[in-house]
């Protein structure tokens, strides 16, 4: 339904109203059918007198609109507008929201938010996928020197296969609290947490000793060109939302499996958040160069690190 090999052109005549949009969400939304989001009967009333159609139940009488309860709810932009954007962060090379904006035609406000949210429905996805199998586990840092706010220690997890290549990955900030900014290192608990939060409790989880796995190199490079070739550098405050953008689609990519189907899926599944949420403060390092530190040891079954 949604080739990923379309052009952008051939897109936007595929998804050229509003109908046509709301029907694919509704296919995205509702898979096996309409549920009424408060009693789950099946059957609906249609009722076409609003820009987009509500869907009241038959049984209970609520109504809904098939944007309510997706990352969309509240949203006066034009459906049509929601899945151009999708469409463009799909994409192997992202989009940036100043480049969105013109792309799109609305405000960058408009454009920062739209991305933003369909990066929120990627991060709920990643939440629900944990690393299998064999898991490594191995430090980098993400930055260049002139993009020193950006300059941030990260963990880096692949599941890998018998050839030792990755199947699925993660990329994640460690808590601020977790990093030892005068031993210039991620502490145990960092790893840990990380073990505990995205790995599945069956895998085989191994620390990396030395070195970075060879299959992580040229990920690493790859995410890094990314973020400050599109992005001119990505500060710690919002890091972590572009590097699940980044896994989402690796992962994908890896699987064989579609993008943008996926994505469009998860926008409709995932409830939205306010900008008040999105632009919230949250702790970040106070030493933005913190990078891996040189033979770091730890004790018991933890293993020595240094510099990746």
């Amino acid at each position: 339904m949604f080739p990923d090999h379309l052009t952008f052109e051939a897109f936007c005549q595929q998804f050229n109203s509003e109908q046509a949009c709301a029907e694919a969400l509704f296919e995205a939304r509702w898979p096996d059918g309409f549920r009424c989001p408060t009693c789950r009967h099946p059957h609906f009333y249609l009722i076409q007198t609003r820009r987009l159609p509500l869907y009241e139940c038959r049984s209970c009488r609520h109504q809904t609109s098939v944007i309510a309860g997706t990352i969309m709810e509240g949203s006066s932009t034009l459906l049509t507008r929601w899945f151009q954007a999708m469409f463009l962060i799909s994409r192997p090379s992202g989009i940036s929201a100043s480049r969105l904006s013109q792309v799109i035609q609305v405000t960058y406000k408009t454009a920062w938010l739209i991305a933003r949210k369909i990066r929120h429905a990627l991060q709920q996805a990643d939440e629900g996928d944990p690393l299998t199998g064999v898991v490594r586990v191995d430090p980098i840092s993400y930055g260049y020197t002139y993009y020193s706010e950006a300059k941030q220690p990260l963990l880096i997890g692949g599941s890998l296969d018998e050839r030792d290549e990755p199947q699925q990955v993660k990329i994640k900030q460690p808590d601020p609290s977790h990093v030892n900014n005068a031993l210039r290192w991620i502490e145990k608990p960092g790893v840990q947490a990380f073990v505990d939060n995205h790995i599945d409790k069956k895998a085989v989880t191994v620390l990396g000793r030395g070195k970075l796995h060879p299959a992580f190199n040229p990920i690493k490079w790859t995410v890094t060109a990314w973020l400050n070739n599109t992005f001119q550098g990505i500060g710690a405050k919002h890091l972590q939302a572009y590097l699940d953008e980044f896994c989402f689609r690796l992962n994908l990519k890896l699987r064989h499996a579609p993008v943008f189907s996926q994505l469009l899926h998860w926008c409709a599944v995932t409830p939205t958040l306010t900008y008040k949420d999105l632009t919230r403060s949250k702790p970040v390092l106070t030493v933005p160069w913190v990078v891996w530190g040189s033979k770091a040891k730890w004790k018991g079954k933890y293993l020595t690190l240094w510099n990746a």
